[in-house]
């Protein structure tokens, strides 16, 4: 073979061999994109509790969301008895005109999607929700409206009023008041200092008793807490909700109910102090002065503790409520919040089993039977949220990444790079019929 056919089969293999592999380099990263953006399957929910008919002992629903639309529950307009308190019973809040929700919402009883499998057997409790945190759709309920007694977990309100208005450096003196209040204290001591963002902190994650009247008396007294709890209560469309006593003991007048308890906790979650801290195990309180011995405590919320995936909760026990739990947990991307209204056992397990159910209705796409009310905009704060955490950062910075990543390889990058390759090819050939045409016009000279 003469010379110069050697050297232009050798640069042409050599340009098909490079455009072979920018081609199969790009090939992978098309396919990932295409594997990331294709929808995943739903599948059913991993655990223990398996949805199952209802048995007895069991409250479970007796009609579906599609069935003729309820009316309000009138017939659980009033909470249990107060056990606690002096004073005439307070009369009822005012029902509203149609079911705050949907008419679904309105239901004494429980509300399923259509065609939905049965909750969990074992739900004792006299009313729940579940709900998506994301967007306040209502997967299942029952007796969403009907009022109940809050307990610890109107504290959620407390926490929410004072993370608004009170500054988180702000020192508050504890008094012999707090120390002598009814339920679980923290343990904060007469004429010591604490700021009041670890008192915030510990209202989230304990009972705190004794940091709750600290705070009520920093925005005013427990009266004047008690009225900005209804406030906000009021914008957020809570219609069942009547705060008397921030620490939530049983009073005359002191109502709530599975809806509103979901409603004011998804409102909480949107605030970043409250979400950060709800899901902490332990919490400790640093006292300033003299008086320095932190105290350290641990969250008294089981969830965080048994079921994969739990965010955070809060809950509360007095002999009219008997036990409540509102609690949230995420999977798969899914955020969802429980709501389990007088019990009378403890509602972890209970609360567990609903999450379990909430995930399988969404992975089945279920169709929400209601809509939690509440604020177009998330809770405003004393706190400065304009620094991003470094969850934000770090998250901030994938997305960049992967920005870049689709600009390379997107839906046009795989043929951008062959037509590339197909450009390094030619030129190729072309250099090397240059060479060529100079070589013949080197030896034609030299003759």
């Amino acid at each position: 073979m003469p010379e110069r056919a050697r050297q232009l089969a050798r640069l042409l293999n050599l340009s098909l061999s490079m455009a072979a592999v920018v081609t199969f380099a790009a090939a992978p990263a098309a396919s990932a994109q295409s594997s990331t953006s294709t929808p995943k399957p739903p599948g059913a929910s991993s655990g223990k509790n398996t949805p199952k008919p209802g048995s007895s002992g069991s409250k479970q629903p007796d009609k579906s969301a599609d069935s003729e639309p309820a009316t309000n529950c009138a017939a659980k307009a009033v909470p249990p008895p107060a056990n606690e308190g002096n004073g005439d019973q307070l009369p009822p809040l005012p029902l509203p005109k149609e079911p705050i929700g949907g008419p679904a919402m309105g239901s004494c009883n429980g509300v399923l999607p259509k065609d939905a499998p049965f909750p969990p057997d074992g739900l004792t409790a006299d009313s729940w929700l579940i709900a998506d945190q994301d967007t306040g759709d209502v997967l299942a309920g029952f007796g969403p409206h009907a009022r109940q007694r809050p307990a610890g977990t109107v504290k959620v309100l407390l926490a929410m009023v004072a993370l608004k208005e009170i500054a988180p450096d702000k020192v508050i003196e504890g008094t012999r008041e707090d120390t002598r209040q009814t339920g679980t204290r923290v343990g904060i001591v007469a004429d010591g200092k604490y700021a009041a963002k670890d008192l915030i902190r510990a209202l989230i994650v304990t009972p705190a008793a004794d940091a709750a009247n600290a705070l009520a008396r920093e925005l005013g007294g427990p009266d004047v807490a008690a009225q900005k709890m209804n406030d906000l209560a009021r914008e957020l469309n809570a219609q069942d909700t009547r705060v008397v006593n921030p620490n939530g003991n049983d009073v005359p007048g002191q109502s709530t109910s599975a809806f509103d308890t979901a409603l004011i906790y998804r409102e909480a979650m949107r605030i970043p102090e409250f979400a950060e801290a709800t899901g902490l195990k332990t919490v400790q309180i640093k006292p300033q002065g003299n008086r320095n011995k932190p105290i350290s405590r641990s969250n008294d919320n089981e969830l965080l503790k048994k079921f994969k995936g739990a965010t955070g909760g809060k809950l509360g026990s007095t002999l009219a409520a008997k036990s409540v739990l509102v609690g949230s947990a995420e999977r798969d991307g899914k955020k969802l919040i429980v709501a389990v209204m007088r019990s009378g056992e403890q509602p972890f397990e209970q609360a567990e089993s609903l999450l379990e159910y909430g995930f399988t209705l969404t992975a089945a796409h279920s169709k929400p039977v209601g809509k939690l009310s509440g604020a177009s905009e998330p809770p405003q704060t004393s706190r400065s949220t304009d620094t991003p955490s470094s969850d934000e950062k770090e998250s901030n910075n994938q997305a960049s990444n992967a920005a870049v990543h689709r600009s390379a390889f997107g839906t046009f990058g795989l043929p951008v790079t062959i037509l590339a390759g197909v450009v390094v090819l030619i030129a190729l050939v072309l250099t090397a019929k240059r060479k060529m045409a100079r070589a013949r016009r080197l030896r034609a000279q030299t003759r």
